[in-house]
C-alpha cells in the first residue's frame, strides 16, 4: 500500500525506463505505447519523446523485462537500455482526501 495516499497501488508493481533512441513522433510513441500495453501484465506505458524514453509499469509475475524490450523491438526499434523508474499512479479518493486534511 502507498505511504503517500493508501491507494494500495503499489503490490508488486515494478517500473522500468525503456530508453528507445529511434522514436521521433507521435506514431513512435503511439506504436511503442500500444507494443506494451497489449502485454498482459503491463498496466501502464508512458512514451517521453524529448527523452527517447518509455516508462512501464508492471506485474513482474506477468512479465518480464525481456518480453517488454522484446514487443519494443518487435516493433522495429531498438532499446538501447534499461533502468529502474519510480511508479506514477493515480491516488484515487482516498488519496485525494488525505492531501487535503495533511
Amino acid at each position: 500500500m502507498c505511504k503517500d495516499c493508501g491507494c494500495g497501488e503499489d503490490n508488486g508493481v515494478v517500473t522500468k525506463v525503456f530508453t528507445v533512441p529511434g522514436m521521433m513522433c507521435n506514431n513512435c510513441k503511439e506504436t511503442v505505447e500500444g507494443a506494451t500495453l497489449g502485454l498482459d501484465g503491463v498496466l501502464s506505458s508512458e512514451v517521453d519523446l524529448p527523452n527517447k524514453t518509455a516508462t512501464v509499469s508492471f506485474d513482474p509475475a506477468k512479465v518480464s523485462v525481456e518480453t517488454i524490450t522484446t514487443a519494443i523491438e518487435r516493433t522495429g526499434f531498438d532499446v538501447e537500455s534499461v533502468a529502474d523508474g519510480v511508479r506514477k499512479h493515480s491516488h484515487g479518493l482516498l488519496g485525494t482526501i488525505k492531501r487535503l486534511f495533511k
